[in-house]
């Protein structure tokens, strides 16, 4: 999910691909040089690639219509998402309500909960959205992540499969297993999804498309994550 019009620093409008898996933000080097951004520090970025040191930056202003949030954390890096300026993840994120509308393809901040859908804890430990499913009958935690396409579970692939995929990251890519997963939240139905494993320790909990909902409204204030299908 990409917004338009964004505007960091008086400066746009940019296009930025919204993240809710990443827990800070990302500006493109060529966007941290027209805002003349200087690191104030460097943080270790672990990904399926492994870690690397990236520079990160201080946003004085994001603004997103007529929402303006201060001192909004951003790496200075690439990302791997064509077509845009850069990511808004949690770093900015954490501080609102938020509806995740694909039906309508739309986004909406500090809005009222939808009136119908599943509701679950919210389980933040990094300011990440954490939810509690089951996977093959077995309890998971799993972020819920709008910048993935499938279930990403960090465990050793299946001896009798292959890796046949790559997975890519804002970090660089890594092999993985296609496979396939009985998925369900607390009282649903169990549901078969698209995932894949890959062997990489040390990323916390996997990530569950937030794209496989209508639409996904997470709630910091109350701490809840509500699943419309």
């Amino acid at each position: 999910m990409i917004l338009n019009d964004i505007f960091l620093n008086g400066t746009g409008p940019f296009r930025m691909l919204i993240d809710t898996g990443n827990s800070s933000s990302i500006v493109r080097p060529e966007i941290a040089r027209r805002l003349n951004l200087k690191a104030a520090y460097a943080v270790e970025q672990a990904s399926v690639a492994g870690v690397r040191r990236v520079p990160v930056a201080i946003l004085d202003e994001v603004r997103a219509g007529s929402i303006s949030d201060r001192s909004v954390e951003a790496m200075i890096s690439d990302v791997f998402q064509a077509g845009v300026d850069g990511v808004l993840g949690q770093s900015w994120l954490v501080r609102h309500d938020y509806l995740l509308d694909y039906h309508n393809r739309r986004i909406a901040l500090d809005v009222p909960a939808p009136a119908s859908g599943v509701r679950v804890p919210l389980r933040s430990p990094d300011g990440r959205p954490v939810v509690a499913g089951s996977i093959d009958g077995r309890e998971r935690e799993l972020v819920v992540d709008s910048g993935s396409s499938a279930v990403v579970l960090y465990e050793t692939p299946l001896l009798d499969g292959a890796l046949t995929t790559r997975l890519d990251a804002n970090g660089g890519a890594a092999l993985a297993q296609k496979c396939t997963v009985r998925f369900s939240l607390a009282g649903t139905r169990d549901r078969l999804m698209d995932a894949v494993r890959i062997d990489v320790h040390g990323l916390g909990p996997g990530l569950l498309p937030a794209s496989i909902f209508a639409s996904v409204f997470v709630s910091n204030r109350e701490g809840f994550v509500e699943f419309s299908r």
